[in-house]
């Protein structure tokens, strides 16, 4: 296997290659997170992460230290472009290449997400808190979870009733994809409705945040 070879199938090398590339204090400012001199501290959810430049070495609560974590966050540092939120909320095919993978979206998170807790309101609410959820006035339960500095998500569940089965919905703000793609907010959102589900299971005892 070629070195090409073995790029293109690294998921980091591209985002590790551009982060060591750019300057820090760049970054940071184009990612709304703090650089100390040493390292970013990218916040998620209740937590902190941190990655060090050009190292890149990264540091989390167990539960947050995972692949996909680690890889959403080296791409939200490296591809930040600054833009300020729409504050205009939308759904995933409204975004930028969303509408490709809608159907996906709909059967791996949202359907997921219904599945969990159309009967059960009350354990997304306490769920949800624990992660720093923000309860909104939107359906039968709204929540705004932050994510990371530029990316928060709003979850929308409807008990239904005898006219409208029960539904769930997770919104975007329009500037999202100026942070991640349509494909990796998907996986963004598989791993937050994961950690969801994980809480309120009890499989997951989340520690005290910084």
């Amino acid at each position: 296997m070629t070195d090409g070879e073995r790029k293109e199938q690294d998921p980091f090398a591209e985002p590790s290659a551009l982060l060591r590339e750019s300057d820090p204090g760049d970054v940071a400012e184009r990612a709304g997170v703090p650089w100390d001199g040493r390292e970013f501290r990218v916040g998620f959810l209740r937590w902190n992460l941190y990655v060090s430049h050009p190292e890149l070495s990264f540091r989390a609560p167990d539960f947050l230290n995972t692949f996909v974590i680690k890889l959403l966050t080296l791409i939200y540092l490296a591809r930040a472009e600054a833009v300020p939120p729409a504050n205009r909320w939308v759904p995933y095919r409204e975004l930028k290449d969303g509408l490709f993978y809608t159907k996906s979206f709909q059967d791996t998170v949202e359907d997921r997400l219904l599945r969990r807790f159309a009967a059960d309101l009350e354990g997304l609410r306490r769920a949800g808190v624990e992660l720093g959820g923000r309860m909104v006035e939107q359906g039968d339960l709204g929540m705004v979870l932050q994510t990371y500095p530029r990316l928060p998500l709003l979850f929308i569940l409807w008990r239904g009733d005898e006219e409208f089965e029960p539904s769930a919905r997770i919104l975007f703000d329009a500037s999202a994809t100026s942070y991640l793609n349509a494909f990796e907010l998907r996986m963004l959102c598989g791993e937050v409705v994961g950690r969801l589900i994980n809480v309120a299971d009890g499989r997951l005892k989340v520690p005290p945040p910084e």
